[in-house]
């Protein structure tokens, strides 16, 4: 292989996973990964939950302790 087109297909390479890290770039730009935007209305369901049932608890106790 000559010196040029070692220089031509090297290129190609380049473009080509220049391409594939473009795309990538973008998906996490856009926050377009469909397992993270799962993850975090998961998240968030729990600490919907989590801060009612503290909330709960802290009047609850309230409650409690002017009865004693």
């Amino acid at each position: 292989m000559s010196k040029n087109n070692t220089l031509v297909y090297r290129v190609g390479q380049l473009e080509k996973n220049y391409e594939t890290l473009d795309n990538k770039i973008e998906k996490l730009l856009t926050n377009d990964i469909p397992h993270l935007q799962q993850s975090m209305s998961s998240l968030k369901v729990r600490m919907e939950v989590l801060t009612a049932v503290n909330v709960g608890a802290i009047i609850i106790g309230v409650i409690v302790s002017r009865m004693l």
